[in-house]
């Protein structure tokens, strides 16, 4: 049986609500919608797992799409999140909320429909060993062996792969969310501007390490001892993973 989404339509105005619920049933795309009309509606029934995409008003009373996003990040990281307004000048604090697309009313069905393919593959890829972002507007998949580390660079996350410095891919997506999207078994986080995949790590030089491509990725000197001793048992781990 094919794989239905689930899908949250958050709209406090009904014309807007029917709109977006017609462009998802013309859309072609196997759904299954809940629709509420408030952010407190929405918040009183959700749970982690719920849904593979929720759609948010931004300009809704009490609680608005922001806050309400909020809130479902507390307990939910993964959840696709698509945010419709009639304005454009959230769209820098929506991007906080690692939202798939920023649509303005009324929504079109192109639009409607370019979220609901992205939910799609999202959906698809979930079970899959790869980091997916957006970057520079464009859905990456970044294979979790092809990371060498992430760093905070200004605004925007950078992640490393291969070697030479190689810069893959950069995102708003903040370095907390970023931890959270990847296995804690061989990712780990080194420094608040770092996160460091311990199998590209070639040695430590006692006070950092040393990547096999070269560069140095930066430990935080007070879980300095307790970071080392995480690579150690990973290395130890790994060993007998490879005796078995």
């Amino acid at each position: 049986m094919e794989q239905k989404l689930r899908i949250a339509v958050c709209e406090d105005q009904k014309k807007d609500r029917d709109l977006l619920l017609l462009c998802i049933r013309e859309s072609g795309v196997s759904a299954k919608c809940d629709t509420f009309s408030s952010g407190e509606a929405f918040l009183e029934r959700f749970r982690k797992g719920m849904y593979h995409l929720i759609y948010l008003d931004i300009y809704m009373s009490k609680i608005n799409g922001l806050e309400t996003a909020a809130y479902i990040r507390e307990q939910d990281e993964s959840v696709m999140l698509a945010f419709t307004t009639t304005s454009r000048d959230h769209a820098f604090e929506a991007s906080k909320y690692r939202s798939l697309l920023y649509i303005e009313k009324p929504v079109s069905p192109e639009d409607v429909l370019h979220t609901l393919s992205l939910a799609e593959a999202l959906m698809d890829k979930r079970e899959k060993e790869v980091l997916t972002i957006f970057s520079e507007s464009v859905l990456v998949d970044i294979p979790f062996d092809e990371i060498y580390y992430i760093e905070v660079s200004g605004q925007r996350c950078v992640i490393h792969t291969g070697g030479g410095n190689t810069i893959t891919a950069s995102t708003t997506i903040n370095i907390n969310d970023l931890e959270a999207m990847l296995p804690h078994t061989r990712f780990c986080r080194t420094h608040r501007s770092f996160i460091v995949n311990f199998e590209k790590v070639r040695r430590t030089n006692g006070k950092d390490f040393e990547m096999k491509d070269g560069s140095i990725a930066y430990i935080t000197q007070r879980d300095r001892r307790r970071i080392f001793n995480l690579y150690d048992e990973w290395l130890f781990g790994s060993v007998m993973e490879e005796n078995i």
